[in-house]
């Protein structure tokens, strides 16, 4: 009986509504995407669909809310303008700011990531349709010569197809139905529909069973992908790529689309630990040099290789590449050597380096891919990654980890990168610096702003970090720019002195931006605006329309009004194109509180800005009213709606002469006493329905109360004089009342 009664009383339990999952929205700014991160339960689908101007995320979970109210805190809305979830369990609506895309995947099982990016000017806007679980068919066919991207599975992929392979002809795999499937019905229904979708993406076609006499190659390749496709569905662990993917992938990486989609380098040729042994660095140096020539002055080939590896491991990556000149141009593993030795020096990869593309792998090519390209893709296999580091010998582990972390940080992997950055803390051997820089980045990306704070300043203030410090106070005033803080006196100085130190190097331009930030974020506008008008500058580049942008911003939010309008008002005509929507609308909207409404009209009625036009009626409207032309106000007005937009109106009614339209207006909007007082001076015969306990509502009953003719007296004549003497008497009092109401 009591199991009984426990039964049903889990049973209610289960029945009863389950309150909404609230899950917390991550952001990060990063320098060519906006990133927004957040957690969802492992195998959960979704998907993200983009359009014009913005993107739409719908996630399978009916519960799930979405708490994003500090997403604005860490990133500007230079790419992202605004978030809004209508209720729990609704899709997730984002809005642009700029000509973006949206692009997703899932990171370590449980992170939904969203990069938003500015979309390429030669992609068509085409979306690529959805595939929830996992891509499937490779219009190449997968068998032994293409290998199987082994890496954790996306729940969903959107992404704009580029265009065509290079190849020009599109690729096609012919499948015949009558090919032996494995699995249960489930496995064929979800294979047939893959196909159909191939069919209908043209990388797939059809071969009908009257076919007859395919050549071996079509017959080889399908089945290696009927046998692939079988055995992969229901593994959560394996990815088929399609044609389309690896196209894909090229495209973003900037490279061009192969032909024939590159294998991963052999783990024997990236053998770096194995390329010395634990004797003293002379003693195997002296041997390697000793037998690098032989008899008649003849290079050892064999020599030559051994002493280029021996450099790469102990991480003398510029030695490495001279004495590869010593080697044969035809040498086999040449081109490979040069890309590990200008992987460790930090320097840009040869142009044929055959690490390129590789960071997917599930072996150390993975590693050195994302050394040698200096950046790691949402495809990273983070795990082999960090296999990898952990079998660099201890000085390549110590001076390369921090360089890895930051690479992994810089695209969002936080987890693989922390793991890093304790793999070489606990080593003791790597450059505090260095550490402190990836550490604080790590803070950036996880909200943490007073460790970020205090990790830059440890890097700003450490004396033996002179190439870290300038980058690092780069950090920090875009940090206070983001907070909308300030800076010190003492780090405007040392922007200062950074300027002229490193005004002929390769981070001058960004450490010339920086001060210039620096000096409005401490109200220095004359200064700021002096500089960015020097003549030295590049007002064709897209990072100082950018700054112009900022200290414009920074000036109509924080300066002074003579100060604003002096930098402001009258821009030149190269500084005023420069600035950007959001911030001419906050322009315009100040010069109209000044009373500069010609001034105001110029910033928000641009010829560029036409497509946000609407979302600035009100503010050119009021522009308009102020320099004396009600009636183009009013054509303005004519498709906005909204309790300020009905005032504006009334009041350009008003100065059109056209008062009991105005009441009207005003009543519209709710106003309802000064609609009466409009109404009360059109002269109208009775004050507006529902206005009669205003001041003008009354002041109108008054009014008609006192024009009323009164009947003739039928009494004697003492009588009547009598009445119009009380009457008399009235009157005053109704007119003292009537003048008391009147303001």
């Amino acid at each position: 009986m009591m199991q009984r009664i426990l039964a049903v009383f889990l049973l209610l339990y289960l029945a009863l509504p389950v309150a909404a999952a609230e899950v917390e929205v991550r952001s990060g700014e990063h320098q060519s995407f906006t990133r927004l991160v957040m957690r969802i339960p492992s195998q959960t689908k979704w998907t993200l669909e983009n359009s014009t101007g913005s993107a739409r995320l719908k996630v399978d979970l009916p519960d799930l809310k979405l708490d994003y109210g500090e997403v604005f805190d860490r990133v500007p809305r230079k790419r992202l303008s605004e978030l809004h979830q209508e209720k729990a369990g609704a899709p997730l609506e984002l809005q642009f700011a700029c000509d973006c895309e949206a692009r997703a995947f899932v990171q370590g099982g449980t992170l939904l990531v969203i990069d938003i990016r500015d979309r390429p000017a030669s992609d068509p806007p085409l979306v690529l349709p959805l595939v929830p679980e996992r891509v499937l068919a490779s219009g190449d066919g997968v068998g032994a010569d293409h290998p199987i991207e082994d890496r954790e599975e996306d729940s969903g992929v959107a992404v704009n197809p580029r265009s065509q392979p290079s190849g020009g002809a599109s690729q096609h795999t012919f499948l015949d139905f009558s090919a032996p499937m494995a699995g249960e019905r489930t496995v064929e229904n979800r294979l047939y529909s893959r196909i159909m979708r191939g069919v209908d993406q043209e990388v797939l076609a059809l071969s009908p069973r009257e076919a007859t006499d395919p050549d071996d190659q079509i017959s080889a390749a399908q089945a290696a992908l009927t046998e692939t496709l079988a055995a992969g569905l229901g593994l959560p662990n394996l990815r088929v790529t399609t044609v389309v993917d690896r196209d894909l992938r090229a495209a973003r990486e900037g490279t061009a689309s192969p032909t024939i989609a590159r294998k991963c380098v052999d783990d024997q040729k990236l053998a770096v630990p194995d390329w010395a042994d634990d004797s003293p660095f002379s003693t195997q140096y002296a041997v390697l040099r000793d037998g690098l020539y032989g008899e008649f002055d003849r290079i050892n080939a064999q020599a030559a290789l051994a002493l280029v590896r021996f450099y790469i491991h102990f991480g003398f990556g510029d030695e490495a590449k001279v004495n590869l000149e010593l080697l044969q141009p035809a040498s086999p593993d040449r081109q490979l050597l040069a890309s590990l030795a200008a992987a460790v020096e930090g320097r840009p990869a040869p142009v044929d380096n055959p690490l390129a593309g590789l960071q997917g792998c599930d072996n150390d090519a993975a590693m050195w891919s994302v050394l040698s390209e200096r950046h790691a893709p949402e495809t990273t296999n983070t795990n082999a990654v960090l296999r990898s580091y952990g079998r660099l010998p201890v000085h390549l582990r110590a001076y390369l980890g921090p360089v890895l972390g930051e690479y992994l940080t810089d695209a969002g992997f936080v987890d693989a990168a922390q793991q890093l950055v304790r793999a070489v803390e606990r080593s003791d051997e790597g450059d505090k610096a260095s550490i402190a820089v990836v550490e604080a980045k790590l803070a950036g990306l996880k909200n943490e702003p007073a460790v970020q704070e205090q990790k830059l300043t440890e890097v700003i203030e450490d004396a033996s970090a002179s190439t870290h410090a300038p980058l690092a106070l780069i950090d920090l005033i875009e940090k206070r720019w983001v907070e909308g803080g300030d800076v010190t006196e003492q780090e405007l100085l040392l922007a200062a002195s950074f300027v002229h130190e490193y005004r002929r190097s390769e981070i001058g331009p960004q450490i010339q931006t920086a001060y210039v930030i620096a000096q409005a974020l401490s109200a220095q506008f004359d200064e700021a605006m002096k500089t960015l008008l020097d003549p030295g500058q590049d007002r064709k580049s897209q990072v100082w329309r950018e700054t112009v942008d900022r200290i414009v911003k920074r000036i109509t939010s924080h300066g002074d009004d003579i100060t604003f309008l002096r930098h402001v008002a009258m821009l030149e005509s190269d500084l005023f194109l420069s600035v950007n929507t959001d911030t001419v609308t906050q322009v315009a909207r100040r010069l109209n509180d000044l009373g500069f409404f010609e001034d105001a009209l110029r910033y928000a009625d641009r010829p560029q800005d036409r497509k946000s036009r609407p979302a600035r009626v009100e503010i050119i409207a009021r522009a308009t009213l102020g320099t004396g032309r009600p009636h183009r106000a009013l054509l303005e007005l004519e498709t906005a709606s909204g309790p300020e937009v009905e005032r504006l109106r009334a009041q350009a009614m008003r100065e059109a002469g056209a008062l009991e339209q105005a009441a009207e207006a005003l009543t519209r909007a709710g106003d309802l006493e000064a609609a009466s007082r409009y109404l009360w001076l059109a002269g109208a015969e009775a004050p507006i329905d529902g206005g009669e306990e205003t001041r003008f509502g009354g002041i109108h009953l008054m009014g008609r109360a006192l024009l009323e003719e009164r009947e003739p007296s039928s009494g004697t004549p003492l009588a009547a004089a009598r009445e119009m003497v009380d009457d008399s008497a009235r009157v005053r009092d109704q007119i003292d009342s009537l003048l008391n109401r009147l303001p």
